[in-house]
């Protein structure tokens, strides 16, 4: 948490970088007057925390950038197959909500883009993938697919606006519990609810999807290469996390979405073969159909 606190500056927690990625404390340490022409001495320039704030801002950086692309294979598997087939409703509808809670949630903390950005770029792209849903699905583009649109920018905007009420759990639901959780019959801030629905959305999202995989014995049209780089973006998150972002609640999203992409990419490992003859078979019948 050194990094953290050492730090912000400003009203919003954000600090003042140079060139985007070193904090304004750090040149002033490793440089005189802050001129990176003139640095202090060896060991100034090797100081473990501007090295490992800077590091995480370079990772968070790399991270926003790469994400432009990391759903394109799942989007090309969906467009090349002209198939949705093994794909849990639920968990397209989910991830895109998952993402507008984070991006909205992340936005008005004033977090530093390079702690979330990449969730920017995922929810654009899990927008893709619903309208790809609905195209491919028997349904269509129809009245469906139009509400379901609808909500989730009804949702982005009530989130944007900090319009998301206060909870608070009935006291015959939330007295049984106060013998273990003392805080159970407390207020939940809109804002606290905000950053902890993606947590929850991402679990109800992935658990579905995970347990299809082992019911149906495949894994459909997931993509591989997706859901590894969401398993290698999970660790790299979970490290600018710890060292930019003091929020525990956040941080606890990370390690749940972590553990979930970890059990994705297993079984896409395990289910491999079965789900390379399902492919074949479903090709099969398309070109059936087609003669």
């Amino acid at each position: 948490r050194g990094c953290v606190a050492a730090s912000m500056a400003g009203a919003n927690g954000t600090p003042e970088f140079f060139l985007g990625l070193v904090p304004r404390w750090c040149m002033d340490k490793m440089f005189v007057d802050g001129n990176p022409l003139r640095p202090v001495s060896l060991e100034a320039l090797i100081e473990p925390t501007c090295i490992k704030l800077v590091a995480s801002k370079a990772v968070g950086y790399t991270m926003f950038a790469a994400s432009a692309g990391v759903k394109v294979p799942q989007i090309m598997r969906f467009v090349s197959s002209g198939s949705v087939m093994g794909i849990s409703s639920a968990y397209v509808h989910l991830e895109l909500t998952s993402t507008i809670f984070s991006c909205c949630y992340n936005t008005l903390m004033g977090y530093p883009i390079s702690t979330w950005g990449e969730m920017l770029n995922i929810c654009v792209q899990n927008a893709i993938i619903l309208i790809l849903y609905f195209h491919f699905s028997p349904g269509g583009l129809g009245l469906g697919a139009l509400g379901a649109i609808a909500f989730h920018v009804a949702t982005a905007y009530v989130l944007l606006n900090d319009m998301l009420p206060d909870l608070q759990l009935p006291r015959v639901a939330c007295e049984p519990m106060l013998g273990s959780l003392p805080s159970a019959c407390d207020v939940l801030p809109g804002r606290q609810l905000m950053a902890v629905m993606p947590t929850l959305i991402i679990l109800a999202s992935r658990a579905p999807q995970i347990a299809l995989n082992f019911v149906q014995g495949h894994t459909g049209q997931l993509s591989l290469i997706t859901s590894a780089l969401f398993f290698l973006g999970g660790i790299a998150r979970l490290f600018t996390t710890l060292t930019e972002v003091d929020d525990p609640i956040l941080l606890a999203g990370v390690i749940v979405g972590l553990l979930l992409n970890a059990t994705l990419v297993m079984q896409l490992v395990i289910f491999r073969n079965a789900t390379d003859d399902y492919t074949r078979e479903q090709r099969a019948q398309r070109s059936k159909k087609k003669k």
